[in-house]
């Protein structure tokens, strides 16, 4: 949900997490600190965030830069291919 209110997203992370479905959230304020914190994923802003938002976030992204939620997404499906691999050996 774009440009929502925080308590809408706080609502919508608590619905979709009692449904069983994985969340991920982006915040850059202080009032988007309790979705971030009940997220499984909280990605906090590192340039235009502020500092509640990012010592709650499980990832800080450090140039504000929407694509590096990707990049890091594929560095942790990769990290975690290779984790079961060496598992596996």
């Amino acid at each position: 949900m774009a440009r929502s209110q925080p308590e809408h997203k706080y609502a919508m992370v608590t619905g979709l997490t009692q449904l069983g479905h994985v969340v991920a959230v982006t915040g850059d304020g202080t009032n988007d600190a309790p979705a971030l914190r009940k997220a499984d994923i909280g990605f906090a802003m590192g340039i235009q965030g502020t500092k509640l938002a990012k010592e709650v976030a499980d990832i800080i992204l450090l140039d504000d830069n929407f694509a590096s939620i990707v990049v890091a997404a594929k560095w942790g499906r990769n990290i975690y291919d290779n984790i079961r691999k060496f598992i596996q050996f």
